[in-house]
């Protein structure tokens, strides 16, 4: 896959458009939809998209978002985009439709084919969006293709539903809108090894500083390590059991008993244990934990059974 922090000339492209924060099932869709266009004829799938939110540069808020930059990337690449191009909101905000759609989308990439959801804009005041593409795909002889809403349980897959859920602590409906576990990415630091010194190891990274916050509270935890995974059992919070008055992110590993300081690790949230409490001593803290651990275990086992009875069920349908 290609990274273009510039426009650049890219002949035959079937185009993706959009921000895709969370590339949630619904981004999918459009992102496939892409790629197959771009397969079917000998073309390439590119992401016309943004370094930063929009939401940010047109609100001057901070925008909390689902994935980082790089995390956005690793998946394109993954799900098998071959070009993006990534362009400063600021500078195309107050273009007009017309002008963003001749002298930029068409000039630059020849689109054999465009490619949006059903609530994508751009332009000045959003004067492009679904009715003014499929106006002028005659003119320029593309294929227009509006992706409908993303429907599961009767509800609308959408960034802000999930980044509700996700406010909330609900990593089981959040991740199956998301259609993959929600995760951070660290640099494992060294703590006070406090986590340590009860019978505990935990591995503490920073969180991401433009990362949706997640409640404080202890979660169930994937750890992936050296494309290893093991259980984990992550704290976020405060600990004000033993007065700690720095929020920290730390996960202590199932079965893991090795020195990964200055290592990434990738954690993604399975469900939240519980919120945090503060115990009369570090004696009863240390017994909840190893019912923090339990609980992991047999949830554990409780996930496996129903994957493989869904396996079971598939040989059937």
């Amino acid at each position: 896959m290609y990274i273009f922090n510039e426009l650049t000339y890219i002949n035959k492209s079937s185009l993706a458009l959009g921000y895709f924060d969370g590339l949630h099932l619904g981004h999918r869709v459009v992102l496939k939809n892409a790629i197959n266009i771009a397969k079917e004829n000998n073309a390439k799938s590119t992401i016309v998209t943004f370094k930063n939110h929009p939401l940010k540069i047109l609100s001057n808020k901070n925008i909390e978002q689902i994935l980082t930059l790089d995390e956005k990337l690793k998946i394109f690449e993954e799900i098998g985009i071959d070009n993006v191009i990534l362009l400063n909101f600021e500078d195309v905000s107050n273009i007009r439709a017309n002008d963003y759609l001749e002298n930029i989308l068409v000039k630059y990439f020849s689109p054999i084919a465009i490619t949006t959801g059903f609530n994508h804009s751009f332009g000045y005041k959003k004067e492009g969006n679904s009715e003014f593409l499929k106006q002028n795909k005659e003119k320029y002889g593309f294929k227009y293709f509006e992706i409908p809403p993303f429907v599961t349980n009767e509800r609308i897959v959408s960034c802000s539903v999930i980044r509700n859920m996700i406010h909330l602590g609900n990593f089981y409906d959040a991740n199956k809108l998301l259609g993959y576990n929600f995760f951070l990415n660290g640099i494992v630091i060294k703590g006070e090894q406090i986590a340590s010194k009860l019978g505990f190891p935990s591995a503490n990274i920073l969180y991401p500083n433009n990362k949706i916050k997640i409640p404080e509270g202890v979660y169930f935890v994937k750890v992936n390590i050296n494309n290893s995974e093991y259980d984990g059992v992550l704290n976020y919070g405060y600990s004000p059991t033993i007065n700690n008055q720095e929020l920290k992110t730390e996960v202590h590993i199932l079965d893991f008993n090795k020195n990964i300081y200055g290592e990434n690790i990738k954690i993604s949230f399975i469900k939240k244990i519980r919120n945090q409490f503060k115990f009369e001593n570090t004696e009863k803290l240390k017994a909840q934990l190893q019912r923090d651990i339990a609980f992991v275990q047999i949830y554990n086992r409780f996930l496996t059974t129903k994957i493989e009875k869904f396996q079971l069920n598939s040989k059937y349908m």
